[in-house]
């Protein structure tokens, strides 16, 4: 009896997830702030966690948030989160991750935008006036992927607004190089960037 190479291949192929948030204030909005946030590496080093976790207690993926402000970027949290191991589908921030279950030997992702609340102001509409879904890619065997969004929120304390970008690095992988991310650039880039007022 063979057994298909599809379930061998899947213990061993996994989804490297990087969800990034740079978090800036009004007193930062503008140049020269702007020109360094442009500038800001889009992807970063993964912990060695993740390559030697046993998904099946569940999948994990690399959490960053970074402060911006007028000395520079701050790094205030970065670990790894572990998702939960019977999940198909995942949602970091706005993005959503379906797992495909092909009939071939390789794994698939379809990933896609979805505007909530928490992705900030401004609304995301769809040419029907109803908040945005929109498939932004598919994700194969060795694909890399990536999700830039942003938006304004407000400080329920004090009422002020505050700033985010939001940056999701995916990649399908057998590989346990923790630099993949930097050592090139994605196949698949989906923008949904709007004027922060």
């Amino acid at each position: 009896m063979q057994f298909g190479k599809h379930k061998e291949r899947s213990n061993r192929e996994r989804i490297l997830l990087q969800f990034i948030t740079l978090r800036w204030e009004k007193d930062v909005r503008g140049a020269p702030f702007s020109t360094a946030r442009n500038d800001m590496e889009k992807a970063f080093r993964l912990p060695d966690m993740l390559f030697s976790y046993d998904t099946s207690y569940g999948l994990p993926y690399h959490r960053m948030l970074i402060l911006h402000n007028k000395n520079g970027f701050e790094k205030i949290q970065d670990k790894s989160v572990i998702l939960k191991p019977t999940a198909k589908n995942f949602k970091l921030g706005c993005v959503l991750i379906d797992s495909k279950e092909p009939e071939s030997e390789t794994s698939e992702y379809d990933v896609t935008f979805t505007y909530f609340p928490e992705c900030g102001k401004p609304i995301r509409y769809d040419k029907r006036y109803q908040p945005l879904t929109e498939r932004a890619f598919g994700l194969t065997s060795n694909e890399y992927g990536r999700v830039v969004y942003n938006g304004r929120h407000i400080y329920q304390d004090t009422g002020e607004w505050y700033y985010e970008l939001n940056i999701l690095n995916m990649l399908l992988t057998e590989q346990k190089d923790p630099n993949m991310l930097i050592d090139q650039e994605p196949l698949n880039v989906y923008n949904q960037i709007e004027i922060l007022y």
